[in-house]
This record gives structure tokens, C-alpha cells and sequence, in this order.
């Protein structure tokens, strides 16, 4: 056998190790997800948009150069009358003129103003992308905690009920108990069995809502993310107080803060939009080279600047301006609306997440206690059953019994770190400090 390795080495070349498979803690995943997750990376996108907005914006207050030329030869038939040359044949002009903005109004302050505004909730919504991504990626880790715990009550139920299929063979050979008792085990032995493969196949199915939120991309045959987490459903009482709760977020909430500030930008608008009916001053000044057509004045072209400031006021525009001014103002109202209804909304998610955390922790209360009145059930109905005090009935009631038990269990504290991600995500709390990116990459 090692001969035909060494063979195989030689020929083929080394033999590729498997590559380890990573395991992440839920910092790992909320650090690949922040940095992965494209609902992420389009926030962030939007950011660079904004502040392209804001450069386009402050172009206003800046001057404007620009050059215009043309050149045209003509046939010598178009040039000459009555066999007399009266034109040149070639026409040629060169412009450069520079425009400054003056006045306009208070459009061009009020255009800056909004775009200032836009990058604040481009940025505003960029938190909210990373809150919603560190909610979900709470979530899907702990359902994968959830599952693999669910997993292993599970096997432990099949184990205990394979022995006891065991046990009632080997009694049934020594003539202790009738046929009965073993195909009663064998019956509780497979209805446990779909329940364990039900249980791994919603622990694949939470690896991967976990792998979809964090942005890990899976090959085309790949059924399972290359990676596990570590962890456990650690139950830590947390103290929360309703009306606190309810003032941190309507105060941190990055979603309530870009409603405002849409409002805020509106606002600018009805100034941008009454500054089309204000007079617009403009200073210009240019250069000019052009050709002379008359070819009896000399010399053959001319050039020269040009300076002055080009005043306009727009008296009366069929009520155009007015009619934009009422159509912002009602964007505003609803604006308003829609900022009180967001309002509403944070709130109930505040009281939500509180009787979740409520009913979580009576539901691991009760199963704490119960837990252990169910183990402490099937060891007294062990120890009766192999006395012939009890029944076999008793015994595999028993199991199920505890079996429900510590699901409960891990369901309580399952739900009760849910309750806690939802409550930390409706105060508007973070884990780690937003930071607005600079520069945004979609690299992978």
C-alpha cells in the first residue's frame, strides 16, 4: 500500500489536502455580512451617488468656460455676383466665453442644501441596511443554534429508543416479555426517526439563510455552506424599562432621522422652485476670432473681447412655478405622514419585542423546572420498569416526555435571544459603530 502511494505521488504529483472548514463565531458573521451582504453594498453605492449629487450641486456657484467654433467653405459660384468676388470662400469663427452666476434667485444654495441633505440619508439609510443585516444575521445564527440543539435532543431520543429495542429483544429471548413490547419499541423507534431526520434537514436549511444573508455565495454543486459556527443559546436576563426604551428609539432610529431630514430637503425645494419666477443675474465674458467675408477690408479677420452682465426676469410663467410650489408643499404634508406612521411603527416594534422578552423568559422559567421533572420521571420509571413496577408503556412515555421538555427548553432561550435581537434592532442599538465609507468597492 505505500508502495502504490509513493507511486501514485510520483506520477500524479502531491495529493491536494481538503481544505479546512471554517467556523465562525456571530462576530465572524456579522463582520462577513457588513462587508458582503449587497443590500449593504447598495447603500453604500447609494452614498457615492449622493455625493456625486452634492459635487453637481456646488457647480452653481462656480464658472462656466466654454468655447463654440465653426468653419464652412463655400463653392466659388456662391461666392462671387455679377463676376465680382463680394465673398471669401472660407468662414471661420473661434469663441471662449466665461459665465459667473450672480443671482439666481437662491436657487443654487437651495440645490446644494437638498444634495447636503441626500448624502445625510444616503447615510441614514446605509445604518439602516446595516441594522437590518445585523438583525437578520442574529436571527439565522441563532435558528442554526436552535436546529443543532434540536438535532442532538433528537439523536439522544433515537439512542435511547434503539437500546430499548435492544432491551425488549434480549428479554423477549430470555422469555421475560412477550412480542408486544418489542414491536412497542420498534413502533416509538420509528416515529422518532422522522423526527431526527425532520431536525437535521431544517439545521441544513437554516445554514444556509444564514450563508444568504451573510452574501456567501455557493458554487453551482454545493449544497451546504463550506463553513459551522460556534456558539451556544446562553441565556443572559436582561432588564429592559418600556418608556426607555420607547425614547432611545425614537431617538437613535437611523429610518426616523431620514424622514426627518426628507422633510428638511422639501423644504429646499419650495425655495428652488419660487427662485424661477426671481430675477437671474449672470456676468459673461469672451473671446472672439472670426473672419471678416468682405474681402475689401483688411486685414481678413477680426478678434476682441467681450465683457458684460446678462440680466433676466421672468414676470409671469402661466402660473407653472406656482403650481410646482403647491405640489412640494403636499410632499411635505405627506412627508409628515409618513414620518409619524414610521413613528408608530418603531413603537410597536419596541412593545412587540418587549412581550416577546416577557413570554420568553416565563416559557424558560416554567421549562427549566420541567426539564428536570421530566428527567427525574423517566429515571424513577427506569428504575420501576426493571423492578416490574412499571410498564413499558410508562418507560418510552417517559422519554417523549423529556424529549418535548428540553425542546421546550431550547426553544425558550431560542426565542428569547430573538426577542433581544428585535428589541436591540427597534432601539435603533448597534453592536459596532456605523462608519459611512469613504470610498465604496464592490470587490469580493
Amino acid at each position: 500500500m505505500f508502495f502504490r502511494f509513493i507511486c501514485a505521488v510520483l506520477l500524479f504529483g502531491p495529493v491536494p489536502l481538503a481544505a479546512a472548514e471554517s467556523r465562525y463565531t456571530l462576530e465572524d458573521c456579522l463582520r462577513i455580512a457588513r462587508a458582503q451582504n449587497p443590500d449593504v453594498l447598495i447603500a453604500a453605492k447609494q452614498i457615492d451617488v449622493a455625493r456625486g449629487n452634492l459635487i453637481t450641486a456646488r457647480a452653481g456657484n462656480l464658472p462656466t468656460l466654454r468655447t463654440d467654433g465653426y468653419y464652412q467653405e463655400r463653392q466659388q459660384s456662391l461666392a462671387t455676383s455679377g463676376g465680382v468676388n463680394n465673398n471669401r470662400p472660407q468662414d471661420y469663427t473661434l469663441t471662449a466665453g466665461l459665465t459667473q452666476n450672480l443671482y439666481a434667485g437662491g436657487a443654487v444654495q437651495g440645490r446644494i442644501s437638498i444634495a447636503k441633505l441626500g448624502e445625510m440619508i444616503a447615510a441614514k439609510n446605509y445604518q439602516t441596511a446595516i441594522d437590518n443585516v445585523t438583525l437578520n444575521v442574529k436571527l439565522a445564527f441563532y435558528r442554526v443554534l436552535f436546529a443543532d440543539a434540536a438535532v442532538k435532543v433528537r439523536r439522544e431520543a433515537v439512542k435511547f429508543m434503539e437500546s430499548q429495542v435492544r432491551d425488549q429483544e434480549d428479554r423477549l429471548k430470555a422469555g421475560t416479555v412477550g412480542t408486544l413490547n418489542v414491536t412497542r419499541a420498534k413502533v416509538t423507534l420509528a416515529n422518532e426517526r422522522p423526527l431526527l431526520y425532520q431536525a437535521e434537514a431544517e439545521r441544513a436549511t437554516a445554514y444556509l439563510l444564514l450563508a444568504q444573508v451573510m452574501g456567501v455565495n455557493l458554487n453551482p454543486g454545493q449544497r451546504q455552506p463550506d463553513f459551522t459556527i460556534l456558539g451556544s443559546l446562553v441565556h443572559v436576563q436582561r432588564r429592559y424599562n418600556l418608556a426607555e426604551c420607547l425614547a432611545r428609539a425614537l431617538a437613535n432610529r437611523p429610518e426616523i432621522e431620514a424622514r426627518r431630514l426628507d422633510i428638511q430637503s422639501l423644504e429646499n425645494q419650495v425655495t428652488v422652485e419660487k427662485a424661477s419666477t426671481r430675477p437671474q443675474v449672470n456676468a459673461f465674458g469672451a473671446y472672439q476670432l472670426f473672419s471678416e467675408a468682405n474681402p475689401a477690408l483688411s486685414p481678413s479677420y477680426f478678434s476682441g473681447f467681450t465683457v458684460g452682465v446678462n440680466f433676466s426676469w421672468t414676470l409671469f410663467d402661466g402660473l407653472a412655478t406656482p403650481g410646482r410650489v403647491r405640489s412640494v408643499t403636499a410632499r411635505i404634508s405627506a412627508a409628515r405622514q409618513a414620518l409619524r406612521a414610521i413613528e408608530l411603527t418603531v413603537e410597536t416594534e419596541v412593545r412587540s419585542a418587549l412581550e416577546s422578552l416577557h413570554q420568553a423568559e416565563e416559557t424558560i422559567r416554567s421549562q427549566q423546572e420541567n426539564s428536570a421533572l421530566a428527567l427525574e420521571s423517566l429515571s424513577l420509571a427506569t428504575g420501576n420498569f426493571n423492578a416490574g413496577l412499571a410498564t413499558q408503556l410508562d418507560l418510552l412515555q417517559g422519554q417523549v416526555d423529556l424529549t418535548r421538555a428540553r425542546l421546550l427548553a431550547v426553544g425558550g432561550r431560542f426565542g428569547y435571544l430573538n426577542a433581544v435581537a428585535r428589541m436591540e434592532r427597534a432601539m435603533g442599538s448597534n453592536d459596532q459603530k456605523v462608519v459611512v465609507p469613504e470610498t465604496v468597492a464592490l470587490a469580493r
